[in-house]
């Protein structure tokens, strides 16, 4: 089936105009055009949850996605490769370029406009970027995606006051684990920024 969102060949370019004062073209993002640097920032500046939980700061997605590679490293998979972890790390940066965090509710509603795709591609030009390969192992996959699926259940308990069960069933997808046992206590943009950085980098991330 036909990718109902087109390319810069099919539709008149569309550029989001970056912190670093790139243009990134929206229907074929180029990784030459990815500084990550501004889709970290973005990342620190959005919330997650809709930005109702819990306390007078918001919880944004770099320090979700510190949480995921944590997760994903201390309980998923102990031995995940260094692709695997900097990819967990930068999993979610693609809200940081103005999609921001769109909660299940609105992801359902907004599947047909062809979000997925958008996504997609801005995945496969940040991994380049990032010198990973642009198609993500299946392998990798699953794990960093039961590592964010832990992450958001915990999230849901600790920061949104869900019941566990309640959490357990509706963000979790009926997810039976162990769920993130340490206090997720929750940073400002600045400190969850610095917070991803030096995961980045301890990884030896380029970019």
């Amino acid at each position: 089936m036909a990718s109902s969102v087109p390319t810069h060949m099919d539709a008149p370019r569309t550029n989001l105009l970056m912190r670093s004062g790139r243009l990134v073209n929206l229907y074929d993002p180029s990784p030459t055009d990815m500084v990550l640097e501004d889709w970290v920032t973005g990342a620190s500046r959005v919330a997650r949850w809709g930005g109702q939980t819990q306390g007078e700061t918001a919880y944004n997605v770099a320090q979700h996605s510190v949480l995921v590679e944590d997760i994903l490293v201390n309980r998923v998979w102990p031995k995940a490769p260094r692709e695997a972890r900097l990819w967990a790390l930068a999993h979610d940066l693609h809200e940081g370029g103005g999609l921001g965090d769109i909660v299940t509710p609105y992801g359902a509603l907004f599947a047909r406009a062809g979000l997925k795709e958008v996504k997609i591609r801005i995945d496969h030009a940040l991994r380049l970027a990032m010198g990973l390969p642009a198609e993500i192992p299946e392998e990798h996959k699953k794990a960093i995606k039961r590592a964010d699926t832990i992450a958001a259940v915990s999230e849901a308990v600790q920061l949104m006051g869900w019941p566990e069960k309640t959490a357990r069933r509706d963000i979790g997808g009926s997810y039976r684990g162990k769920l993130y046992e340490r206090p997720i206590s929750i940073l400002d943009e600045k400190a969850a920024r610095t917070d991803w950085w030096r995961r980045y980098r301890l990884l030896g991330g380029i970019g």
